[in-house]
């Protein structure tokens, strides 16, 4: 059991523990007396004149002696490239402390049944190693779980942008500002080959319910039950592993699926995360209060702390985030070969002119293109065409130029098609869209690391139906 903390239990007593194990640790010193004595006075908002008369230490003393050289070392022991000083002190021990319950509560939630509080913790939690920003998307999506009672949110975004470690980090911050919130969070990692039944299935077995219960309605009447009269967080990881089952077919069932999670009479919220927009595996989502997040990459600064904290520093860093979109996966993994082959080095790892593809976005694109109806023959033969167009010129494609290159090959083509297949690749994140100007035309173009999955077709999933083109030229210059 892990009784953990709340927000209003915080004392500086708790904070001076957690902070002098830390300090220990990083400087084998512990903190001083007078060190203690300014660090409770700074936690209270007094200025040294107010801490040295009820310290019985000199104000010159403190001010002068203590302070300087204190502020220093907490800088370099918590200070996360931010310089410490008394008037921000306490909001960075807060987040000391946060960030050590985090890690208490990542161990507590390895173990299937823990109990948090007096919340029941089901599945294991993603560990979090390294997490950058996002201060924006937790902030809002808390707001939206705790005081808009929001009850159902889906994150989209492409493989290895974050989306089930943002999941995790809202677990954690609603856990820390309140144990009691919810009876159960309940995390659910969706196998590939999984169905829409193994998971109420699954789901209603948590609640030791439904065992000899084969009929669908049935098991979501009992789900319902229990998620209208307890109070839960689900979160459902990896819900684009369902669309390998047979989509036609189940969107019904999805339809009932998501209409018995959004109904009103409901205490619980449910999160899913997914490379695939919810849209696509029902026949509407319109009228259904889901709220959708499609999560892009880092913000700048949180990407440059992330390389830097990588050891690559230099101009060259902005452009390396552009190249990978910011995806936090993705910069990890070309970071850490430039460290490898290149000595740290951007710039040389630049002159080659090559591309690094990680393991999860290329995950990703196997599953897009390996899956029959993941990708139809059109939006197939969309992609191969912009990755040979811009191999070739790196211009973004005209709307027009890519209807007049598919009515060469087609003959006939529907544009208002052509739009809808456009959308969903949008949506997917697999083509990227500029329109320059106000009103200009739509331009397409791809991130980099698409374009060469499609060009190099690791597997032989891109062209298995495509008359393929020579390709040579690009993966030379791959």
């Amino acid at each position: 059991m892990n009784q953990g903390i709340k927000l209003d239990s915080i004392t500086i007593e708790l904070v001076l523990e957690i902070l002098g194990e830390q300090v220990l640790k990083v400087t084998g010193k512990e903190l001083t007396e007078a060190e203690k004595v300014v660090i409770r006075g700074a936690w209270d908002g007094k200025d040294y004149s107010e801490i040295a008369h009820t310290s019985g230490h000199g104000m010159y003393y403190l001010q002068q002696k203590v302070g300087p050289p204190l502020w220093t070392m907490l800088s370099t022991v918590v200070g996360n490239g931010v310089k410490v000083k008394k008037a921000n002190l306490r909001d960075i021990l807060l987040k000391v402390v946060k960030k050590d319950y985090f890690k208490k509560l990542e161990v507590t939630c390895q173990d299937n049944d823990s109990l948090v509080g007096r919340t029941k913790i089901h599945g294991e939690l993603p560990e979090i190693e390294h997490f950058y920003g996002r201060d924006e998307e937790i902030n809002s999506l808390k707001n939206q779980i705790k005081l808009f009672k929001q009850r159902c949110i889906s994150i989209t975004g492409v493989g290895g942008i974050g989306k089930s470690l943002l999941a995790v980090k809202i677990v954690e911050e609603i856990l820390f500002e309140n144990q009691d919130l919810y009876d159960y969070v309940i995390w659910k990692k969706i196998e590939r080959f999984s169905t829409i039944h193994d998971v109420v299935t699954e789901l209603i077995k948590i609640f030791n319910l439904g065992e000899n219960e084969n009929n669908f309605k049935v098991k979501l009447s009992l789900l319902f039950k229990e998620l209208a009269f307890r109070r839960c967080l689900l979160i459902l990881d990896g819900f684009e592993n369902l669309l390998q089952t047979g989509l036609v077919e189940r969107k019904i069932e999805f339809d009932n699926f998501f209409d018995t999670i959004t109904k009103e009479q409901y205490l619980s919220c449910t999160i899913i995360t997914s490379q695939v927009p919810l849209k696509e595996f029902v026949y509407t989502t319109i009228n259904l209060p889901i709220l959708h997040l499609k999560l892009q990459g880092l913000e700048l600064n949180a990407a440059i702390e992330m390389l830097h904290e990588k050891g690559l520093k230099g101009e060259e860093c902005k452009e390396l985030i552009e190249t990978y979109r910011g995806n936090p996966s993705e910069l990890e993994v070309v970071a850490n070969k430039i460290n490898r082959y290149f000595g740290g080095s951007i710039q040389k790892f630049f002159e080659y002119k090559t591309t690094v593809m990680g393991s999860q976005f290329q995950l990703m694109l196997h599953l897009q293109f390996g899956n029959p109806g993941f990708l139809s023959q059109l939006q197939r033969q969309i992609l191969i065409y912009l990755a040979e167009q811009i191999a070739e010129d790196p211009t973004p494609v005209p709307f027009s130029m890519l209807i007049k290159y598919l009515k060469e090959q087609l003959k006939e083509v529907s544009v208002s098609k052509v739009m809808t297949e456009m959308e969903i690749l949008e949506q997917r994140s697999l083509v990227e869209t500029s329109n320059g100007i106000s009103k200009q035309e739509i331009s397409y173009g791809l991130q980099p690391v698409v374009k060469k999955y499609i060009l190099i077709d690791p597997l032989g999933l891109v062209y298995k139906t495509c008359k393929r083109t020579q390709l040579t030229n690009y993966v030379e210059a791959g």
